[in-house]
């Protein structure tokens, strides 16, 4: 199943690679998805699928990619 993402959460999502790939040089993966889901709770996407499209465009900019995973609280 096609999993669609809203226009604003694909423009945030674009922003947020974007900005870690110029502030930090390499791009979390889980650390971000997370970060992004948690923004966009309301439209109930699956932390897994958000995860994937991180990836992709990690992979689209030739990014440095790493994966911790955020510390629980």
């Amino acid at each position: 199943m096609k999993v669609l993402f809203s226009p604003r959460l694909l423009d945030d999502l674009s922003a947020t690679v974007q900005s870690a790939l110029h502030r930090y040089g390499v791009v979390n993966i889980p650390l971000l998805a997370e970060e992004i889901r948690a923004r966009h709770e309301g439209e109930n996407v699956a932390l897994e699928d958000i995860t994937a499209q991180v990836m992709a465009q990690a992979q689209m900019h030739s990014a440095a990619m790493e994966f911790d995973r955020p510390a629980l609280s």
